[in-house]
């Protein structure tokens, strides 16, 4: 093999790897209506982040976000509109102030009392949450909970 042909094989190489091993980061932004009913209850009894749940309007989709609320446990419990991407520190406006009680059955149920079922209305803007993004909450006394699709909030109004 010639020095050339070295050279033309050895940037074929490289070219291939480069691309083969490119991730998609234009995933696109999804558009959800629906209502906040209920919540992560690892996160209310170990005061961490609340996790919310979302179930779209069609009934199609249950989401579940990490990034909705204060960054710290805090009750009455926020919903937070205009989040910001840079670690969640530019948060703006509350959307709703949800009260503890409705966190009280929290061993019990994942979900607010069937009368607020559709009291929290949200459209949100979302992406999938990646592996790297993922929260993952240690309880060990709490069921294992949450198969639902984990996402993180670009922006939510009601």
């Amino acid at each position: 093999m010639t020095n050339l042909s070295k050279i033309v094989f050895l940037f074929g190489i490289i070219g291939f790897i480069a691309f083969s091993c490119e991730k998609d980061d234009d995933e696109p932004i999804k558009l959800a209506e629906g209502y906040i009913v209920g919540f992560d209850p690892c996160t209310i009894n170990h005061h961490y982040r609340i996790g919310y749940v979302i179930i779209s309007t069609d009934l199609k989709d249950t989401l579940v976000t990490y990034n909705l609320s204060d960054s710290i446990y805090k009750m009455p419990a926020n919903v937070i509109s205009n989040i910001s991407d840079t670690l969640y520190k530019n948060i703006s406006d509350t959307l709703y102030k949800i009260p503890e009680s409705y966190f009280q059955n929290y061993r019990n149920s994942t979900y607010f009392p069937d009368s607020l079922r559709y009291k929290y209305e949200v459209k949100i803007l979302y992406l999938i949450a990646n592996e790297n993004e993922m929260i993952f909450n240690l309880c060990t006394t709490d069921i294992l909970f949450l198969h639902f699709i984990q996402v993180i909030i670009k922006s939510a109004t009601n």
